[in-house]
């Protein structure tokens, strides 16, 4: 009988946690545009500086390097700045940003968006560049359609 017990506590835990990681929204590289130009969302490119300026930023992205000192108090800056509108994290691949947007999930931060395909593509689609978004200098501002402040 415990065998028994065991065996459906074990499935139970599988089907929660699969549940939880289900309900991590995913969005694509030109919805993520549209929503922040709509102040739907507030995206945030956490990949390093070297990284945006080799490849330029998404022109609507605050940024918040995720291996920084500060990327949480960043994250939670931003958050301050906009309480009701979900934070929206972007990466080169999307394996960082899936990876951290399901961190902070599990922690409780439910309004995060994981944007698929990241700036470079990958096995979701093309891309942020491939899909020919605007994107800007790391020392270019944000898109004047953009009210969140960079922290």
């Amino acid at each position: 009988m415990r065998n028994i017990f065991g065996f459906f506590q074990v499935i139970s835990m599988v089907l929660l946690a699969s549940a939880v990681t289900a309900q991590v929204r995913q969005i694509t590289p030109d919805v993520a545009r549209e929503m922040a130009l709509a102040g739907e969302i507030v995206l945030i490119d956490i990949r390093e500086p070297f990284e945006w300026q080799q490849t330029g930023l998404p022109d609507v992205a605050l940024t918040a390097a995720m291996r920084s000192d500060n990327f949480i108090e960043t994250l939670i800056a931003i958050r301050n700045q906009n309480p009701d509108i979900p934070l929206a994290l972007f990466c080169r691949t999307a394996n960082r940003s899936g990876a951290v947007t399901r961190q902070l999930y599990d922690a409780g931060l439910t309004d995060v968006i994981d944007v698929i395909e990241g700036i470079a593509g990958s096995a979701d689609g093309p891309g942020w560049a491939a899909r020919g978004l605007p994107v800007r200098a790391i020392d270019e501002p944000v898109n004047a359609a953009i009210l969140t402040v960079q922290p």
